[in-house]
């Protein structure tokens, strides 16, 4: 590799899960769509693809996208979320690296429609440079569509981590800080009980 690329700690992988009916196999859902290992790689996709703005993927408030349709299926799926996974760990949980480990969610209500943009570039770009300890623990994140969902307009973040949100392990109070403090940056202020803590272990 030349010297004028910049390589990142981590090989990232981005990929889309669809909405396909329950009659798919849930891993069959799932599409990688290309992987990354360098700063000017991961410029380049921020620049010129629609993993830049979720409102090029996501619903509008009133509006669906529709994306990709299935040869098994009647109708056209829509991306239900985009996700970045590290080292080439899978978006579930039986993968090795997440099933003793679990996740933070949380829930950004379509009121801040007009930042989605920018909360979403400002998480993933501090969770890709990994720069302190307790972002090292993320194996990924998921942003998933719940725009025009029967429980209410918003999309959901998840932090999927190696280890289990539920252990009282203080890296996880530090990453929930961590959130809350990005969130405020940009005048979002969510409640620290609304983060819900997933525990991938069976």
């Amino acid at each position: 590799m030349s010297d004028k690329f910049h390589k990142l700690s981590s090989k990232w992988t981005i990929s889309e899960k669809y909405n396909a009916s329950q009659n798919i196999d849930y891993k069959r859902t799932i599409v990688d769509i290309c992987s990354f290992s360098t700063v000017e790689e991961l410029g380049f996709l921020m620049k010129k693809t629609i993993y830049s703005k979720l409102s090029d993927i996501l619903s509008e408030p009133q509006k669906c996208k529709i994306f990709k349709q299935f040869p098994d299926e009647n109708a056209d799926a829509q991306i239900e979320a985009i996700q970045f996974f590290k080292n080439d760990i899978k978006p579930w949980w039986e993968d090795e690296n997440n099933k003793n480990g679990g996740e933070v969610q949380f829930d950004i209500s379509t009121q801040y429609y007009t930042v989605y943009d920018q909360i979403y570039i400002d998480i993933l770009l501090q969770i890709i440079g990994q720069a302190t300890e307790e972002l090292r623990h993320i194996n990924g994140l998921r942003v998933l569509d719940k725009i025009n969902a029967k429980q209410g307009n918003r999309i959901r973040i998840e932090l999927w981590m190696d280890i289990d949100p539920k252990d009282q392990d203080e890296s996880i109070g530090k990453l929930i800080e961590w959130i809350d403090s990005t969130l405020k940056k940009h005048k979002i202020d969510i409640d620290q009980t609304q983060f819900i803590k997933v525990s991938h272990r069976k």
